[in-house]
């Protein structure tokens, strides 16, 4: 059972607000992912960049397929990171 001042508490925080938190915690699970991916890709080469991975495909370290296709990936997961994480601070601004 919710206490009177429960319930003006819940009601005081407004829509936006909430619709805000909502789409923060989308986004913050978006980055955990991409972040994991990069993460699993990178252990592969055991490397700490995607270019790390261009490095050792262009000095013929590793062969070029896949490697070049995941270097893409990785640099891809890396970019996606960064413009969530420009999104989110953008939401939190909003709060």
């Amino acid at each position: 059972m919710h206490t009177t001042s429960e319930a003006s508490h819940a009601s005081a925080i407004s829509p936006l607000v909430r619709g805000i938190e909502t789409e923060t915690l989308l986004i913050l699970s978006k980055i955990s992912e991409q972040k994991e991916f990069l993460a699993n890709l990178l252990e592969r080469y055991s490397v700490k960049s995607p270019e790390a991975i261009e490095k050792m495909i262009e000095q013929g370290e590793i062969g070029e397929h896949p490697a070049y296709e995941d270097y893409l990936s990785a640099f891809t997961y890396e970019q996606n990171i960064k413009e969530l994480k420009e999104v989110l601070d953008s939401l939190v601004k909003k709060i």
